[in-house]
């Protein structure tokens, strides 16, 4: 089923796969409908329902946004349910091209298992690198009973690192060596024959993710008084359970078929039996997976009252007007409404000097309009930035200055406090 099958080069190596089939059984599945139409409208029911339920929480972690570091993380973990729904519907949406589709999604999984042990990084140590590096430089990496041997815990850190971001480029080379090897018909996903790329793969991808797999486990076993509180088992459990599910879904299939107690008739075919029912399945479950989300990766405690009252601010919170603000108010918003109200007055000011006429400003023998100092206040501490400590002041840019200043500091003002105010 390659896209460069040549049937003039005979060979005894025949993939068992059918190189073509029937979208559509022969009988109606329900009424009028196949059951490949209603496969179609059933997954792609629960696919978007997934993706409106995740695109929700990502949305409240986005809008209360007081820890960005591990909220950005979360929110790539949180990608994946929809994109695994997304590529399962694809697969059996379109059976012929599901042996292209279908290893992306390992690509998919191998991010959101780097991005959850960044995150557990995250739950140690929220400052930088330098100082998750001094933290493991000063662990102990917890032994077995009767293990003399003491192993220094910035090297496991960093084994343990290697070990889990090796998986992420071996599955984009392994999904596209699938293509490659589909395309030109020495892949055979029916085939477990050594002379088929399929086993091959299979075996290098099990590998690589059973490395990952239990390098995050020993991780997470090893720091689990630090990670307290943080529910990363939980956490895991949320999204790499649907793929293990998956992962025994096959295996079921697989004996069905080779007991002939699941094959294709007269309502089902063979693109129904090995792509349809598997990948609804798929979709049918993620359902249930998106909607226990909310609860795994919440977005209340990265609320600004929650955070306040656990002293777990950043220091973009911690610092500058945000103090001031209302409980509900978060960093996002108040953002937001000064960049709209700075845009809205920038706007009018324009309209106002593009309204002058020429011979004024040429009676006048300077460009620099002094309608703009009006607007300027005597005082730019309500311009008070968190995370500065300096008052900026974000105005517009004149042609002249009487400070001679560069034009880029006239646009964003001297960060230098002076006796006299910014200048």
């Amino acid at each position: 089923m390659g896209l460069f099958d040549d049937d003039h080069h005979g060979h005894n190596h025949t993939c068992p796969m059918p190189i073509d089939y029937a979208v559509d059984g022969e009988k109606p599945f329900i009424g009028s409908i196949s059951f490949h139409k209603f496969n179609m409208i059933l997954s792609g029911g629960c696919t978007v329902l997934v993706i409106l339920t995740v695109f929700i929480l990502m949305a409240l972690h986005a809008t209360h946004l007081s820890r960005p570091r591990e909220q950005i993380k979360i929110m790539k973990i949180s990608a994946l349910l929809p994109l695994y729904s997304i590529t399962s519907w694809l697969c059996l949406a379109f059976p012929h091209q599901a042996a292209y589709i279908d290893p992306w999604i390992s690509v998919f999984e191998s991010a959101a298992l780097g991005s959850f042990f960044l995150l557990m990084c995250e739950f140690i140590s929220t400052d930088s690198r330098t100082e998750l590096d001094l933290f493991f430089s000063a662990f102990q990496v917890p032994q077995k009973k009767g293990d003399k041997k003491r192993i220094g815990g910035l090297a496991w850190f960093r084994k343990s690192w290697i070990a889990i971001f090796q998986y992420p480029p071996i599955a984009v080379l392994i999904a596209i060596v699938t293509d490659i090897t589909e395309a030109a018909s020495v892949y055979c996903e029916e085939s477990s024959k050594p002379y088929f790329a399929h086993i091959w793969l299979m075996v290098v991808g099990s590998f690589s993710l059973t490395f990952a797999i239990t390098s995050i486990f020993g991780f997470y076993t090893a720091l689990k008084t630090e990670l307290k509180g943080h529910s990363p088992l939980l956490k895991l459990m949320a999204f790499k359970l649907i793929v293990g599910l998956s992962f025994l879904e096959t295996i079921l299939f697989t004996i069905l078929k080779s007991t002939n107690a699941l094959k294709p008739n007269s309502t089902l075919t063979y693109g129904d039996v090995n792509f349809g029912l598997p990948n609804l399945i798929v979709c049918l479950q993620t359902v249930p997976f998106a909607l226990f989300f909310p609860f795994a990766y919440s977005h209340k405690p990265y609320l600004l009252s929650c955070q306040k009252a656990s002293g777990l601010l950043t220091a973009e919170y911690s610092q500058g007007t945000y103090q001031n603000l209302p409980e509900e108010t978060d960093l996002l918003r108040y953002q937001a409404t000064g960049a709209i109200k700075f845009a809205f007055n920038m706007a009018t000011k324009a309209k106002d000097r593009q309204s002058r006429t020429d011979v004024y400003s040429r009676s006048q023998n300077t460009n620099y309009d002094m309608s703009y100092e009006s607007d300027r206040p005597s005082s730019n501490e309500h311009l008070m930035l968190p995370g500065y400590g300096q008052n900026v002041y974000a105005g517009y840019e004149p042609a002249y200055d009487p400070h001679g200043r560069s034009p880029s500091l006239q646009a964003f003002g001297d960060r230098r406090d002076g006796p006299h105010g910014p200048y």
